[in-house]
Order: C-alpha cells, then sequence, then structure tokens
C-alpha cells in the first residue's frame, strides 16, 4: 500500500526518508507496506513494520531524546 492510502485510512501523512520516533528508538522511514509503514531504525540493516498511529515524526521530538553512545569512565 502507499502513503497516500495509508493517510486517507489513518489520517497521518509520512514520506520516504523521514526521521521518526516508535517506541523510544529512532529511525528511518524506508517504505510502506499496508497497513504499516517500515522502518529502519537506527543501527539495524532491516527496515521493520510499524503501525502508523506509534510514528512520531519531526526533529522537535527527536531533539529532547537523550543521546546513547559509550558513557565516560
Amino acid at each position: 500500500m502507499s502513503f497516500e492510502k495509508i493517510k486517507l485510512r489513518f489520517g497521518r501523512s509520512f514520506r520516504r526518508g523521514d526521521r521518526v520516533v516508535c517506541e523510544g528508538r529512532l529511525g528511518t522511514i524506508t517504505g510502506a507496506t499496508y497497513p504499516h509503514v517500515r522502518v529502519r531504525f537506527d543501527g539495524r540493516q532491516i527496515a521493520v513494520p510499524c503501525d502508523p498511529c506509534e510514528l512520531h515524526v519531526g526533529t522537535a521530538l527527536i531533539a529532547t531524546l537523550p543521546v546513547l553512545g559509550p558513557q565516560p569512565s
């Protein structure tokens, strides 16, 4: 299914390449497979289907998440 059909069904607009947050994980939208949006989460090679209602798009939300990485010793 296309992003247009997901928009009609769920009222949510997505585009390939959008950065999203799902359950606290950052990822990039790679495509759509009805009724899901496929997201490749950071650090992974394979995209997984996600419920469009659980995705949050936008850099403002992403900027508020903590940065994960090596902790200073």
